[in-house]
């Protein structure tokens, strides 16, 4: 077992010492320049190949200055310095989240998650609580209800872990389908527009319908329905084209509810521990990002990725690698070839084996300017091979000049190939195959055995989200049967072939799970390769499992080098960023002895550039 620190009686003992130092020191005077913040008596993962271990950090100002033993630190200790004795807890540098869609999370956080709700009383009790949170005018959109009624999801007794309820059984009418009044006389000042989770069906409240000119004489568009009751009446159930009535008159969200969602995310990441977020961002989203950095309000750092198709604007605006600051940097841009697994649009070779003739999309991104995208992905016989120089390709060698990498989304075995031969051609015809490039195939999540080799032979980077195992595999096998799926979520044969693993949550998740920011259950997914519930025994293809350490530093460390900014952040050194996380269970020995205890890990102090901006019990 794993000890770097002191045992739990030796750090009472030397919490006592520690305090007779401590006074002992302020009697004398204290250093001349001495630390904001001490650390003492905790168990602390340094990640710092020079020194790996250590018991206690001094920080003064926003940067680390001492790790090393109890009396290194204390004897920084002066007069105003707050010294927080761990008694023996976990710490490591704070987490760093390398894929977030912190719009999307906000707006679920704030708004409705009725992802879990399948009946009239549930609906009508979350609609409810998003009026409460939301001012007068906001739209409530998104929700996704009825997810569990048709997913198979197991309960894990765990509340909040995105486990989510009891797998429900339709009823005998079919499938839950709400009507406007179940709602209208919560939501008589908020237009409501939620959808059930595939996107079948959306249902408007009577404000929705109103603002959207709907009346019960309103005739349904070619390609939608308005739904109607026995009576005549307009139920608020839209499909189709007659859901775009309603978006039309959807106004634009508030800068100031945008703020309060940005404040809901940061709230989450804050309390798993997890210090800087890398984010999808739009020009809004980082204008509330400047906002709240103005008003002292960020509690996590926010690496800046805006789409690769801004790359001709911000290029010539001069914003290149390092742009920005150590709160607000950006860090690369992000694009996409193919769909995902849970539409059943990932980009594959073969067909699904649940839905014959369906080998997924081709992201218009990709493809050359006026080409419709996703006309061209379903023609059976076309082969990525005979796609003309596309617009992907383009945006990526005007990206080249701005230093800022690509970091490009490929699932779909079909759309690894892609991207990797995209990645060759562009890197190579630059000579930047062997360049500290630093470029990244988001997800590679389904890859085939003749292409691992290649991220190592072009030094790439796989952001990956280790939570997708627990929740993927319910349903993978189904969709592409086991050959297939050895290749999905193998992180240890992207890591043996070179590649480095960022690690990410991928918040807010799937239409049929939510991710949660906390990084245990990343941690528990990737050592495992199990549900929440312990299944598989012996884990999802097993001979992909990461050590503990391995998926520490795919959370830490190697984020920070994928962003380039290693310099300042991802291990506990003297001279970095004092970023740093403490939890209540020790992640090394929990995640190679029993993993499940990963997921009662809690964060008990989040510390930000020397700020204690997190700390359990504290209001």
């Amino acid at each position: 077992m794993r000890r770097s620190g002191t045992t739990r009686l030796a750090a009472l003992a030397a919490g006592i010492l520690s305090a007779a130092t401590v006074a002992g020191a302020c009697a004398a005077g204290g250093p001349e320049d001495p630390a904001d913040l001490v650390l003492i008596n905790g168990d602390v993962y340094t990640l710092d190949e020079e020194r790996p271990a250590a018991e206690a950090i001094a920080v003064r100002g926003e940067r680390i200055v001492a790790v090393g033993s109890n009396a290194e630190a204390e004897a920084l200790v002066g007069r105003d310095t707050r010294v927080i004795d761990l008694d023996g807890a976990f710490v490591s540098p704070g987490f760093n989240d390398g894929h977030v869609h912190v719009e999307s999370t906000g707006a679920l956080i704030v708004g409705v998650n009725l992802l879990e709700v399948h009946e009239p009383e549930g609906f009508r009790e979350e609609i409810a609580q998003a009026v409460q949170r939301l001012a007068p005018g906001s739209w409530i959109t998104r929700g996704d209800w009825g997810a569990y009624e048709q997913w198979e999801v197991g309960s894990t007794g765990r509340e909040g872990d995105g486990g989510g309820a009891e797998a429900g059984e339709a009823g005998a009418d079919g499938p839950f389908t709400p009507h406007r009044d179940l709602i209208d006389d919560v939501t008589p000042d908020h237009p409501v527009l939620v959808n059930r989770f595939d996107r079948s069906m959306y249902l408007a409240n009577s404000r929705a319908l109103e603002l959207a000119g709907i009346t019960d004489a309103t005739p349904a568009p070619q390609g939608g329905t308005i739904g109607k009751g026995a009576d005549g009446r307009v139920t608020g159930i839209l499909t189709g084209t007659a859901v775009d009535l309603v978006r039309a008159a959807i106004t634009p969200k508030s800068f100031e509810q945008r703020l309060t969602e940005v404040r809901a995310v940061l709230r989450e990441a804050r309390e798993g521990g997890v210090t800087t977020i890398q984010d999808i961002t739009s020009s809004e989203q980082l204008r509330a990002y400047q906002e709240l950095r103005a008003r002292d309000e960020l509690t996590a750092r926010i690496n800046i990725r805006p789409s690769l198709d801004n790359v001709t604007h911000t290029g010539g605006l001069g914003i290149t690698r390092g742009f920005g600051d150590d709160w607000l940097r950006f860090i690369g841009y992000k694009a996409w070839v193919d769909g995902i697994m849970g539409g059943s649009s990932a980009m594959f070779y073969e067909e699904y084996d649940h839905a014959p003739g369906n080998f997924g999309i081709v992201r218009q991104i990709m493809l050359p300017e006026g080409i419709d995208g996703l006309a061209l992905s379903l023609a059976r016989d076309q082969n990525y091979t005979e796609f003309p120089k596309g617009n992907l390709q383009r945006l990526m060698e005007e990206a080249v000049p701005t230093g800022l990498p690509p970091h490009i989304h490929a699932i779909g075995d079909k759309a690894v190939k892609v991207l990797l031969d995209l990645f060759e051609a562009v890197l190579s015809d630059n000579d930047m195959i062997e360049a500290d490039h630093r470029w990244r195939m988001i997800h590679a999540q389904v890859v085939e055995e003749a292409d691992f080799h290649r991220f190592g032979d072009l030094n790439l980077v796989a952001e990956v989200n280790p939570y997708h195992i627990s929740d993927d595999m319910r349903w993978m096998e189904e969709r592409i049967g086991s050959e297939r799926s050895r290749g999905a979520y193998a992180f240890r044969a992207l890591k043996d072939a070179g590649a480095v693993l960022v690690f990410g949550s991928d918040s807010p998740g799937t239409n049929a799970a939510r991710y949660f920011l906390h990084p245990r259950y990343g941690l528990y997914a990737a050592v495992s390769r199990q549900t929440l519930t312990g299944d598989p025994a012996e884990g999802w293809f097993p001979e992909q499992r990461l050590t503990i350490e391995e998926a520490i530093e795919a959370y830490t460390r190697n984020p920070a080098w994928a962003s380039f900014e290693e310099d300042i952040k991802g291990t506990l050194t003297p001279g970095k960023l004092a970023d740093i996380a403490v939890f209540d269970v020790d992640l090394i020995e929990a995640g190679r002895e029993e993993p499940a205890r990963l997921l009662d890990a809690e964060a008990l102090y989040t510390i930000v550039g020397g700020r204690v901006v997190y700390e359990r019990g504290s209001p």
